[in-house]
C-alpha cells in the first residue's frame, strides 16, 4: 500500500537528483556566459571573489 523505500533507495535518488541539478547548474553558466559575450558585457567571476574571502 505505501511505498517504503530503504536509505540505499533514497541515498540513489537523491544522488541523481544532484548529478540532474549539478548539470543544469552547469547548462545555465554556460548559457548566461554566451549570452554575456554575445551582448559584450563583462560578468563578475565569482569563484575568484569567493575564493578572496576565505
Amino acid at each position: 500500500m505505501f511505498g517504503i523505500k530503504t536509505i540505499f533507495q533514497q541515498l540513489n535518488e537523491e544522488r541523481t537528483r544532484n548529478i540532474q541539478r549539478q548539470n543544469q547548474q552547469e547548462k545555465n553558466t554556460a548559457d548566461i556566459d554566451y549570452i554575456a559575450m554575445m551582448c559584450d558585457v563583462e560578468l563578475e567571476d565569482t569563484e575568484e571573489s569567493d575564493n578572496e574571502q576565505v
